[in-house]
């Protein structure tokens, strides 16, 4: 499978993993991504959130997770969504490291429960403390067990309740280093995953072997003699060495925790410093310089700011002009000139009409036009004096001409699988109509979508502007991420045809073949079941 171009992900400074990550994101439901970038001599956290358990333990066992622990210093960790908020609900430590929103670098929108960290420290220290308590006091009773049998001299009783104390100190360490458990796994293979996160521990157990341990096989030895009521194997010699192995084991998960709660006190304090600098500045200055630049470039009444949508680590801006002489090029030219001055960081997508226009066409787009032109949405106004537009009221919203934009879409969409799927592979203007096709896509969409017909704009914004009227067709962006060359401006370029020979091959086409049978059936359900056009234009 090609990697998305458009997904990135600067944070990792890695590309390695930042072409995983977008085979990810295109093969499973992936909610939410956290990186954490370490200094010095730790790990850095990258932490994925996955929709299903299955999915998320298979990922977690994948070869270049620890190809990205081992070389890259990276620990990669999957946990699906339900365990997340478990957690999250019982105050644990790792999740409000690690799953702060501002290490957050993609989240899926069609997420239906995200998870949003807003607490401060005051909020969140009882919640760290009730998950302290619940360790020491159920270690003080798996202890108490222990010392109870040695006292009754009950050899394999005693080393079968150790293995049970040290378990539950490995799950510990397990959930406060990985989020995750392993208990289906055995001892031994347990202490040499944890030797990955901390290496210390290799020095509390004294290897048997390549990949056993004394005291584990000991542990087994007792177990079996117990549960078969064998002979006691008598090693109460040894009980020192274990627990001695057990308190180092309980020191450090105290170390890990007393880590955890040094570092979210910083981290949060930290937040609450520079929160406005996260969180508000930016877009007041990327909209202002927006509003700037499009003062200079096109005679402007009012600038509406309607719809904002961050995917990862891009944030797209919907502005609507209310201008004179603001045609497509010109909209394409500030568009370009935007994101240029915001570093390529923020996308805008900008339509524009005289108010003229827009006033003799409110019969048919007036439930578009009333959702943006609000005083709650207007960032500039040349003029307090503006005429406010003549609402038609009341105002009865229908998809007047639909059957005019419906039906060329589904016929150049005929054409194209006409060409696409001829046994001698000819392609010859197959670039051409399937520009043509994605263009009447988009409009007929938009149209049905939210009443207003777009104008030819830019293939990019024509897309970002199906997305605001429906964030689900998003579901397909994947599909253009895995086209062979940058796909907006392909689809631009062979909006009028060339004449010149065909560089398709079937490969090629058959990408394109895909991304037309899906959005045309996306349409026809719309328009079809949705039962928007007459009995007789259905044949059409």
């Amino acid at each position: 499978m090609k990697t998305s171009k458009k997904l990135s992900f600067p944070k990792l400074e890695n590309e390695f993993l930042e072409n995983i990550l977008r085979q990810l994101v295109n093969q499973y439901t992936i909610a939410q991504m956290f990186f954490t970038k370490q200094e010095l001599s730790l790990h850095s956290q990258l932490v994925i959130t996955h929709e299903k358990k299955i999915d998320a333990d298979q990922l977690q066992s994948a070869k270049w997770v620890a190809k990205a622990r081992n070389i890259y210093q990276i620990n990669v960790i999957f946990i699906y969504s339900g365990r997340l908020h478990h957690r999250f609900s019982m105050g644990h430590p790792f999740i409000e490291l690690y799953c702060q929103p501002s290490a957050l670098i993609y989240q899926n929108t069609a997420t239906l429960n995200p998870l949003i960290i807003t607490r401060d420290w005051k909020k969140y220290k009882k919640k760290f403390h009730a998950f302290e308590e619940r360790f020491y006091n159920d270690h003080d009773l798996h202890k108490s067990q222990v010392h109870n049998l040695i006292s009754e001299n009950s050899s394999n009783s005693v080393f079968t309740s150790y293995a049970r104390l040290m378990e539950y100190e490995l799950e510990y360490l397990e959930e406060l280093y990985a989020v995750n458990t392993f208990d289906s796994l055995p001892l031994a293979e347990r202490i040499n995953n944890l030797t990955a996160y901390i290496p210390e521990i290799q020095k509390y157990f004294v290897k048997n072997g390549h990949s056993n341990y004394y005291l584990i096989e000991l542990f087994a030895k007792a177990k079996e003699a117990s549960v078969n009521d064998g002979e006691p194997i008598h090693k109460n010699e040894m009980y020192e060495a274990v627990a001695i192995a057990e308190q180092n084991l309980y020191r450090l998960i105290e170390k890990r925790l007393d880590e955890l709660k040094k570092r979210i006190k910083k981290g949060l304090f930290d937040k609450q410093d520079v929160g406005c600098q996260i969180d508000e500045k930016p877009a007041a200055i990327i909209l202002a310089v927006a509003i700037e630049t499009i003062v200079k470039s096109v005679e402007v009444e009012q600038i509406y700011f309607y719809h904002q949508i961050t995917y990862g680590e891009k944030t797209t801006y919907y502005l609507m002009l209310i201008a004179i002489g603001a045609g497509n090029e010109k909209l394409k030219s500030v568009t370009q000139s935007l994101k240029s001055k915001t570093g390529g960081k923020c996308d805008f997508v900008l339509i524009s009409h005289n108010r003229s226009w827009i006033q003799k066409n409110l019969y048919q787009f007036q439930s578009f036009f009333t959702t943006i032109i609000q005083d709650k949405y207007l960032i500039y106004s040349s003029s307090p004096y503006h005429p406010v537009l003549h609402w038609e009221l009341p105002h009865n919203p229908y998809h007047a001409d639909l059957y005019f934009y419906y039906k060329p879409t589904k016929d150049v969409a005929l054409q194209f699988f006409t060409i696409a799927n001829n046994p001698k592979g000819n392609y010859q203007g197959l670039d051409y109509l399937f520009s043509e096709f994605f263009l009447s896509f988009c409009r007929t969409y938009i149209f049905v979508k939210t009443y207003y017909l777009p104008n030819n704009l830019t293939s990019q914004a024509l897309w970002q502007l199906c997305i605001y009227a429906d964030p689900d067709i998003r579901k397909y962006n994947y599909l253009l991420e895995q086209f062979w060359t940058d796909c907006f401006p392909y689809l631009n370029k062979h909006r009028v045809l060339h004449h010149k020979l065909s560089k398709l091959n079937k490969e090629k086409v058959d990408q394109m073949n895909v991304i037309v049978e899906k959005l045309m059936s996306v349409l026809n359900n719309l328009v079809l079941e949705g039962r928007l056009l007459l009995p007789f234009e259905q044949d059409c």
